[in-house]
């Protein structure tokens, strides 16, 4: 009798710390997978339109690769082949009147690099302070509208959730 106490506490003390994702479902009967789901502060929509250069999209869409520390490689590297990811990844998702861009964490080791119109640092931390530093994983997806509505994702994210972000956020 008290293994069957001792497994069942075990089993829900496991699924109370296990990494959470929120699943909401769309007015289409669709679901959203996403860690965080806010709106930011005019001072912050206004930080992030003019550091990263987004002016007239409606869409913003950040690649965030976290800090070397929360990851178990080096993903603070632009590479031909990541390159070539992230081109074939988005070409499935409808991104007209998008802006998409990748920050770095760690952007001061491949400075000569970054060309601050698709590859940006995070300036000032700020996307990892407000943001990424929520949970730790190796890259995350940042999607925020012009109104300052988002939704966010820590960890490796499908086509499917980006566009379900994009979608949404239009509407």
């Amino acid at each position: 009798m008290n293994k069957i106490i001792f497994f069942t506490l075990l089993s829900i003390f496991i699924t109370s710390c296990s990494s959470t994702s929120t699943t909401t479902t769309l007015g289409n009967n669709k679901p959203i997978y996403y860690d965080f789901a806010d709106k930011v502060s005019t001072e912050q929509l206004q930080f992030i339109q003019s550091t990263y250069g987004w002016d007239n999209e409606e869409i913003l869409i950040i690649h965030y690769n976290q800090p070397i520390s929360s990851c178990h490689f080096d993903n603070n590297k632009i590479t031909s082949q990541g390159k070539k990811f992230r081109k074939d990844f988005y070409a499935t998702i409808d991104t007209e009147n998008c802006l998409y861009i990748q920050v770095l964490s760690n952007g001061e080791r491949v400075k000569n690099k970054l060309d601050n119109i698709t590859y940006f640092d995070d300036a000032d931390d700020f996307l990892l302070d407000n943001f990424f530093k929520r949970k730790k994983s190796c890259f995350g997806v940042l999607v925020i509208n012009q109104t300052g509505s988002y939704f966010q994702f820590n960890g490796h994210y499908s086509e499917k959730q980006v566009a379900t972000f994009i979608e949404e956020l239009k509407s």
